[in-house]
Formats: structure tokens, C-alpha cells, sequence
């Protein structure tokens, strides 16, 4: 394997709770590049410590690995004090809250403690956002920045992002969105969380917008992983539909085979990558998700030796199939698709 595929299946070897094989030869730095850009050095460092001693990284790549491993471990106590303080407060003054991404997800990761964020998401209802701020700066956290929808505050090491409506990508999301506290959540006191399949919503749409403009990260395919190994009840096609009627319905099924390509996460969908048809848009996904670039653009950065990584394993992908030259410069039928749901190319008229 090259780095990039032995990134991914270390990373698919931590969801399914397998032991990972040492490979020899590999190209450390690379696969710490890549980990520290996803936010995953501190999952991939647990994963090391599993291989073989001779496998492993040693000398400053080892160490930095390491290290990043024991802060991460470090941090987490603090940081879930961090979080209910805050939680505590917003119940003692009657304030409802939702909670959503990292803050929920990381519980359903094999060890919650190594899934790392850079910040906490909190929503509110958008008539106690100014109270809400004037609250918690009384109560020890500093204002960083303020807008008319977000608000980011620190507390001691921890960085928390107050929202007051759920990020959209289109209308039709802005519509779905508009009432998480009323017909979307679940809520134990003041504090809500997004029912399953609501939740696997929003995180692919949060998917779509950043494969519209950018900073996609493989840890974003991840969390669609645990949160369905985490409910494995949750009805996929109620998802479809509702992922069909906010107009990216195609992206949403493309998304979730993705995972179960990488991870194996156990999800039945009609699509799968497993026709030669459906590389061209394979390939699209390994090159945003590793390297944070637009779906569909491929200019190489050659400051960036992880992008060139990352396109050297699509490349190995492709060369075990060969293809016309018509094959080679068209769009496929699945990338047209994407790329018009996500209004990334103009459809064509029928």
C-alpha cells in the first residue's frame, strides 16, 4: 500500500475494531500530513501503537505522533468539563439547546477521547441568542467573535460556536431546518439532540457544502460511519427520501457508498463503487476528502505532497482499468450527476 490507502485502512481498521498489519517501507510523513489536515493524528497514533514494534514510525515522526496522542488524551477531560459547564448553564437558566456534530457524534467513536474538533456546536433559538451571549460571558467565557447567526466563545482551552439555525445548503434544507426544537429533535430537559436520521441529514448536507466550497475531511465520512453502526435501526430509505427532497438525493446515496466502500460501514443502497462506471466519481471523493479541494477539481498543488499522494492512490485505482480515450476526458454519468445536484455544473437540457 501506498500511504494514502494505509491511511484509510487504518482508519477502517479503528471502526471495525480490527487489529491492523504492519507494512514496510512506508512513507511516514506522508501519512502524518495527511492525519494532521483530517484532525485524525491522534486515531492514527492509536492505531500505531497496535502494529508491530518494527512497523512502526520512530525518531521525530514517531515522537510527533506521540505526542499528539497524550494531549489528545490529556484534553479530553477538560474539554467534557468544558461542555458541562456550558450545558449546565443554559439548564439553569431555562435555555433550550441543541446539540449536534463532534460535541454528539464523538460518543458513538470506538474511543471518544481520540476523536478530536475545534470546536464545540451549540444551537439556540434565535430570540435568546444575545441573552445566551451576555450569560456565558458573565460566567467566565470570552467573546472571539460575534455575527448575526453565530457567536464564538472561549472557554479556557475550548472553543464553542453558538448557532442559531442549523447550516443549509439550499432552500429546501433551509425549510427542513427551520424548527429544530420543535419536530426534528429529541430532549432530555432543556437539552435536544437531532433524531438519527434527521442527524445523518445534516451531516450530509454539511457534507455537500463543503464539497461545493471546500475543506471536506475524510473524519466527515467517518461520523456518517458510527452514526449508523450506532443506530443500526435507522431507516435508510425514510433518509433517501428526505435526502431526495431537499435536491441532493444522489449525493446523500453516493456519500453513504462511499462509507461502506472505505469502511464497510453496514448500510444496503442500490448504488455501490463497484463498477468500473462509478471510478471517475470514486476518484472525485479520495481527491476532496483528502486533499479539501472542491468535488470535481483537480489542479495539483505542488506545494502540497499529500495532494500528490492522494491522487498517486487514484491514479493505482485507475490503472487497473482500461479505458477509452473518450472514457479518460469525459464526465462520467455519476459525476455529471453530483456535480449538478450540488450546482457545481449546469444541468443539461433533456
Amino acid at each position: 500500500m501506498n500511504a494514502t490507502e494505509y491511511f484509510i485502512y487504518l482508519l477502517a481498521c479503528h471502526l471495525n475494531a480490527v487489529e491492523p498489519k504492519g507494512e514496510k517501507r512506508l512513507d511516514w510523513q506522508q501519512i502524518y500530513n495527511i492525519a494532521e489536515r483530517n484532525n485524525l493524528t491522534a486515531v492514527i497514533a492509536y492505531e500505531i501503537k497496535r502494529l508491530p514494534a518494527d512497523c512502526r514510525p520512530s525518531g521525530t515522526i514517531g515522537a510527533w505522533f506521540n505526542e499528539s496522542y497524550e494531549n489528545t488524551i490529556h484534553s479530553f477531560r477538560p474539554n467534557l468539563q468544558s461542555l458541562s459547564n456550558f450545558i449546565n448553564i443554559l439548564t439553569e437558566e431555562r435555555i433550550d439547546h441543541a446539540l449536534f456534530k463532534g460535541v454528539v457524534l464523538r460518543n458513538y467513536y470506538p474511543f471518544p477521547e481520540l476523536r478530536v474538533s475545534s470546536d464545540m456546536d451549540i444551537l439556540i433559538r434565535p430570540a435568546d441568542y444575545v441573552n445566551v451571549i451576555e450569560v456565558l460571558k458573565k460566567r467566565g467565557f470570552v467573546e472571539k467573535s460575534i455575527e448575526s447567526n453565530k457567536a464564538t466563545l472561549q472557554f479556557e482551552k475550548d472553543i464553542f460556536e453558538l448557532h442559531t439555525e442549523l447550516e443549509s445548503i439550499n432552500i429546501q434544507s433551509k425549510i427542513y431546518f427551520a424548527t429544530p426544537f420543535d419536530d426534528i429533535s429529541d430532549s432530555t430537559g432543556c437539552t435536544y439532540k437531532l433524531t438519527p436520521v434527521y442527524h445523518l441529514l445534516y451531516l450530509v448536507s454539511h457534507i455537500a457544502h463543503h464539497l461545493q466550497t471546500g475543506y471536506a475531511t475524510i473524519k466527515m465520512i467517518m461520523d456518517i460511519d458510527v452514526l449508523i453502526r450506532k443506530f443500526p435501526d435507522i431507516n435508510i430509505n425514510e433518509f433517501l427520501i428526505l435526502s431526495d427532497n431537499i435536491k441532493i438525493g444522489k449525493t446523500a446515496e453516493t456519500l453513504l457508498a462511499f462509507s461502506k466502500k472505505i469502511f464497510n460501514t453496514p448500510v444496503v443502497l442500490n448504488f455501490t463503487f463497484e463498477d468500473e462506471d462509478t471510478l471517475p466519481l470514486y476518484n472525485d471523493f479520495v481527491t476532496a476528502f483528502l486533499t479539501g479541494r472542491v468535488l470535481g477539481v483537480h489542479e495539483e498543488n505542488e506545494d502540497s505532497a499529500e495532494n500528490k499522494n492522494a491522487l498517486g492512490f487514484v491514479k493505482s485505482i485507475f490503472d487497473k482499468f482500461s479505458k477509452t480515450k473518450k472514457q479518460e476526458t469525459e464526465l462520467s454519468y455519476y459525476q455529471v450527476q453530483i456535480l449538478e445536484e450540488l450546482g457545481l455544473k449546469e444541468a443539461e437540457e433533456e
